[in-house]
């Protein structure tokens, strides 16, 4: 990452009805750009999944500078995910809480998912999906009672229009990568003790070719260097590298 001159960068917004993917649009765009659709017919997320992309959704790639340093980049997502909680709890979804690594939730069902991925040598995209007044469990019927959506959890008088919202992702977006450049993911663990919601059960499923000593426990938040934290039944706590997890599922 590289620090921005400014904490409100100006962003160039491209705005469409309908796209393929908003990643795939951005990849060749500069820093400080910005790809927004109101559908994709080729929407995805993390590890290559698909994201139901229907229309009453806000899809956005933001386009951010790159030093080429991953390792330095590790744990970004997260930081971008503490960044949209605490602006979706002002935009009045109070309820909202950040499931390692990546999806935004309220209570158990999934409402938004972030994709952070390199663009360009020196780029960096930021894939942000929201649920608004969508029902992606319409075309997808086996995300029925697994999504969710913000129109279902802020009064409909509340609701902030697409554009209001995607200014204020994009604000968010930008204070992540203002606070990630100086804090790290390590400076940043205090902050995101405050996304995580009340402490779940859950179930780890391993990276390719690793091999779990703990598949399981009370999941805790991540330490400094971004281990997940669990806690077992008899009060011991693990520690499991993020690159040792391939999936973290809730035990509901």
């Amino acid at each position: 990452m590289q620090p921005q001159r400014t904490l409100r960068p100006v962003w160039s917004i491209t705005h469409q009805p309908l796209v393929h993917s908003t990643q795939t649009l951005a990849r060749d765009l500069p820093a400080w750009s910005a790809v927004w659709a109101d559908e994709q017919s080729a929407g995805r997320g993390q590890a290559e999944r698909s994201f139901v992309s229907d229309p009453g959704g806000v899809y956005l790639t933001a386009v951010l500078p790159y030093d080429g340093d991953a390792l330095a980049a590790r744990g970004f997502a997260l930081a971008v995910g503490w960044a949209l909680c605490v602006a979706l709890r002002r935009a009045g979804v109070e309820q909202v809480r950040l499931r390692w690594p990546n999806d935004l939730m309220v209570g158990m069902a999934k409402v938004g998912g972030i994709l952070v991925e390199q663009g360009g040598p020196r780029t960096v995209l930021v894939g942000v999906g929201l649920n608004l007044t969508n029902r992606p469990w319409v075309s997808a019927p086996e995300l029925q009672g697994v999504a969710g959506r913000l129109a279902d959890y802020v009064a409909a008088s509340e609701l902030p229009k697409s554009p209001e919202l995607v200014a204020a992702l994009l604000r968010a977006i930008g204070l992540a990568q203002h606070l990630f450049v100086r804090r790290r993911l390590s400076g940043l663990v205090p902050l995101l003790a405050r996304c995580w919601g009340e402490p779940r059960a859950v179930v780890l499923e391993p990276a390719g070719g690793v091999t779990l000593a703990v598949t399981g426990g009370v999941f805790q938040g991540i330490d400094e260097h971004g281990a997940v934290r669990l806690r077992s039944a008899h009060g011991d706590e693990a520690r499991v590298p993020a690159h040792h997890i391939h999936r973290m599922r809730e035990v509901r």
